[in-house]
């Protein structure tokens, strides 16, 4: 009977300890998502930025190339 109390004692660990590992990898893995997804809104903007001067300097040519 003691054996089988301790067993189920450690099982009982285990699953705790397996749970607590697996809500610590969620966190990570959800700050990991944010992080890119901040990353991917600021290279978006950036894109814009240059695509937006590129447009201006073709622009600029153009008035050069007029003249």
């Amino acid at each position: 009977m003691k054996t089988i109390t301790n067993f189920f004692a450690c099982m009982c660990l285990f699953g705790i300890i397996s749970c607590t590992d697996k809500k610590k990898e969620e966190e990570e893995t959800k700050a990991a998502v944010e992080q890119i997804e901040s990353v991917e809104q600021e290279l978006d903007k950036v894109t814009k930025e240059v695509e937006t001067k590129a447009e201006e300097l073709e622009d600029s040519l153009k008035d050069l190339d007029s003249i």
